[in-house]
């Protein structure tokens, strides 16, 4: 009879083990999903440089011609110069929207263009995020 427990007991555990294998494989396989989809592949860094250009994906997000004349290209992927602090995005969803180095994420948001300030930024035909 004892046998039979320690079987009985043998086969919780090896179940309950299973479950938790189970359980921390899926979040792991969520986890990498989700990482890859924020991973920027080379084709999805192409910004258009010229107005009616379309982006990398597929959406016409292309800064005019009169906003890049009121702007500066970026540093980097995610600096703009010193004497142009106000970072431009143009999005396919909320249009070309720009960040103060007041917003929260400001330090993640990717420019298309840097600004001197708001007033620059408004007359490209950037607007603050909602």
């Amino acid at each position: 009879m004892s046998a039979k427990i320690t079987l009985r007991k043998f086969g919780i555990g090896l179940t309950l083990l299973s479950v938790l294998m189970l359980a921390s494989c899926g979040g792991k396989s969520e986890e990498s999903a989700n990482n890859n989809a924020e991973k920027p592949t080379a084709v999805s860094q192409v910004k258009p440089d010229k107005k009616g250009e379309t982006s990398a994906t597929g959406t016409n997000t292309a800064i005019s011609a009169d906003a890049q004349k009121l702007g500066v290209k970026p540093q980097d992927e995610t600096t703009c110069p010193s004497n142009a602090p106000i970072k431009g995005k143009a999005t396919a969803k909320r249009g070309n929207i720009y960040h103060t180095t007041k917003f929260p994420d400001y330090a993640k948001v990717k420019p298309d263009i840097c600004f001197k300030d708001t007033a620059t930024a408004e007359k490209a035909g950037f607007t603050a995020p909602n």
